[in-house]
Parts: structure tokens; sequence; C-alpha cells
């Protein structure tokens, strides 16, 4: 006997089945299609999308079950069909990307040392013979101010222009590589508000193939905007320096709020790679008791503190890094601590990826 004909639910059209994408269970009933393309517009008719694991149709509910792999976008019907395949797409990364450990400094509140912070580590680094570059990502552009060069090109002429990495850095010092920031920016973020699909991942697709250095730092701006997600989905690994009171540590609350959000909707594994005490002092109880609180949530993450320093104020003054200006003061001290610690990590990540 021949096999019965099946109809299309979705064009009526009469067909043999062949393929296992052909039939679908809905509750008690067996619905069939004659091609992908019938399957397809019927499951977006219901408002439904696909579980890229299981390929079981629903209607997505919670922000789990939408991400963005490699510039598309994917569902997952449940925890149980997300969790593999973010293991997954993290151990490609992991294997695949080999280049600069990309660093970027970030708390969302102001004033707690993060260009201070950008331009020491990469001064340091730069003066230990590694190749450096320095991405400012905020619009006040005090990077290129603090070390006294300027540049016409910004992140701006990169995502929205595509010029050339290349062709837009200033060479700052021996080693040190700068990408200025300035009021341009403002229309960079206006272009990746008005992009549809992309907007949080475009850094990475312009510098992706970028492995000129050895580290590429990225100082954010004190806010959750469109160019700082950009930075976040760069870098793989993020400094937080926090200054020694009460509200930096609710800034704290709101970047690790950031990074859920990075990890599990935008699927890029960006982790904490030290939580920096800056501003410290001694003589008041409060720099103790907020050092106390960070090693309570961070324990080894946690550097030695930068101690509070005239020089450090200073030295953006005299466009000079810390350990130009002031190479035996306490701020040089200090940072060359973190210096050497990024350095170590970077041997030991080197290390362990070999």
């Amino acid at each position: 006997m021949a096999p019965a004909l099946k109809t299309c639910v979705s064009c009526e059209k009469q067909f043999l089945v062949k393929f296992r994408f052909q039939i679908e269970r809905r509750g008690s009933e067996m619905v069939y299609f004659c091609s992908q393309a019938c399957r397809q517009e019927q499951t977006e008719q219901q408002g439904q999308v696909r579980c890229s694991s299981c390929d079981k149709a629903f209607v997505p509910t919670y922000a789990f079950q939408q991400a963005t792999v490699d510039g598309r976008q994917v569902h997952y019907c449940s925890m149980a069909c997300r969790t593999p395949a973010v293991q997954d797409y993290r151990q490609r990364r992991t294997h695949s990307e080999r280049g600069p450990m990309r660093i970027a400094v970030l708390n969302q509140k102001g004033g707690t040392g993060k260009t201070t912070t950008t331009v020491a580590l990469g001064s340091g680094l730069a003066l230990a013979g590694h190749r450096v570059l320095i991405i400012d990502v905020d619009s006040q552009g005090h990077v290129a101010i603090s070390l006294g060069v300027e540049g016409k090109h910004t992140l701006y002429h990169l995502m929205v222009e595509e010029r050339p990495l290349s062709q837009s850095v200033i060479n700052a010092r021996p080693n040190l590589d700068v990408l200025v920031g300035d009021d341009t920016l403002a229309s960079a973020e206006i272009f990746l508000a008005r992009k549809n699909e992309g907007r949080d991942k475009l850094l990475r697709k312009v510098l992706h193939e970028n492995h000129d250095y050895d580290f590429i730092l990225l100082d954010c701006g004190p806010s959750l905007s469109l160019l700082n997600m950009n930075a976040l989905t760069f870098a793989d690994h993020l400094i937080v320096p926090v200054s020694c009171d009460f509200l930096s540590l609710v800034g704290v609350k709101q970047v690790m709020k950031t990074l859920k959000n990075v990890n599990q909707v935008l699927l890029h594994p960006i982790s904490i790679m030290g939580i920096l005490p800056t501003f410290y002092d001694m003589r008041n109880n409060i720099s103790d008791e907020s050092i106390k609180t960070l090693k309570g949530y961070f324990h080894d993450k946690v550097l030695p503190p930068i101690r509070v320093n005239t020089r450090l104020k200073e030295a953006p003054q005299h466009r000079q890094s810390i350990f130009e200006y002031a190479p035996d003061s306490r701020g040089a001290s200090d940072y060359q601590k973190v210096v050497d610690w990024v350095v170590r990590e970077h041997q030991r990540r080197a290390q362990a990826t070999a």
C-alpha cells in the first residue's frame, strides 16, 4: 500500500512526508508541513520561535530565552537547552581566539579613578616592554589630556566611517598607542541607537582581527551607554576601580548587574579580573570598612589599594603618567603593583591556553 499523502497545515498542499521536521505534535494531534518555509511561517504567525537546541516551537517569555551568537539571534525554550549551548560557545571562544588581553576599566559611578587607572596601567605595561593600545570610550577625552597628545580620529571613525585602526591611533609613548575620545562619540552613540541588529557588538566586529598589541585597555565613561556595552562585549576582562566610600560600593552592584546582562543575554563571557580600591586613606575608618566589604564579596580579586596621593592628581596637569611625573611617589608604587599583577595574570592565562 502506498504511503498516505498529508496536508500542509500552512499552505494546504498535499505531500508525502519524508523528513522529521515535517511532523509536529500539537497536544493530542499531529500537524504536517510540506517545507521548512511553511513551518517557519506558521511558527511566526503564532508569535512563536524555534529553540536553537531542541527545535521546539515556543513563545519567548523570559530574557534568557533570547541571545545573540556570532551576530545572529537565537532562542532557547529552557535553561536546560541554553546552558550546554552557552558552555559550548564559551569553549569555542576560549580555544579559537588568541591575541591581546582586552581589559575594560569601568565603574558606572563617576570619580572612582577610571582614567587615572587606565593611563597608569597602560603606561606601566608599555614601560615593561609590552605593546599597548588605550581606547578612550568617554567623550570627555581625558586619556589624551592626561598624556598630552591630540588625535583627529575616535571610535566614531572606526564604527561609523569604518576607518582602519592603524590610521586612527596616535603614538603617545614608546610601545603605547591611543585612540582618543571627544564629542564625536555622542554621534557614535546616536548611530548605534539607530541600528536594528548587532549594535552591542559592533566594536568587536571592527576590531576582531587586530592582534598587533599585547594589551588593549578601554577607558569607559560613567554610564551604561551603548558605547560602554560595546566595550564590555569587546573586552574579555574587567577591572573595576572603587573609591573607598559607601556610594562607590553601590556602583559596584550596578556593574555586577550589567555583567550579568552581558553574559546571559549577549552570550559574551566577560569576567571580573580585579576590583581596585582607590582613594584609600588609612586615617579614615570608611576606607578599611570599604575594603573589608569588597573582600567579603570578591575575595582574592580585590587588589592592593591605591592610596590617596597628591602626585596622582598633579600628573595630568603636566601631561605625564605617574611613572614619568613622580616615579618615586606612593602613587607610582601602588600602580606598579597593579601593573605587575596584570602581567602575571597575562602570563598565567597564556600558559593555560598554550
